[in-house]
C-alpha cells in the first residue's frame, strides 16, 4: 500500500490541537475545524503567561494502538 492509499483510505475525522511552546502539554481539545483551532490558538497567545511563546497548531495525521500485533494505523479522511 502506498502512502496516498494509506493516508486517504482512513476512517478517522480530521482534528487540530493547540500546543504552547515550553509547556508540559497539559490537556488538549480536539478542534474539528481549522478556524476553531486558530481562534483558540489566538486566545492562548493572548494569555499573560504565554506572552512571547509560540502557539502551534498540530493536525492529526493518524493514530495507532496495540491490541495485538501487528500495530494497526488509522488515519483521517
Amino acid at each position: 500500500m502506498n502512502f496516498e492509499d494509506w493516508f486517504y483510505g482512513g476512517r478517522m475525522d480530521k482534528f487540530w490541537v493547540c500546543w504552547v511552546e515550553g509547556t508540559d502539554g497539559g490537556r488538549h481539545y480536539q478542534h474539528r475545524t481549522l478556524a476553531g483551532a486558530q481562534t483558540e490558538a489566538e486566545r492562548l497567545a493572548r494569555l499573560p503567561d504565554v506572552t512571547g511563546k509560540n502557539v502551534y497548531l498540530f493536525e492529526c495525521i493518524g493514530k495507532c494502538k496495540v491490541e495485538s500485533l501487528p500495530v494497526k494505523w488509522e488515519v483521517p479522511r
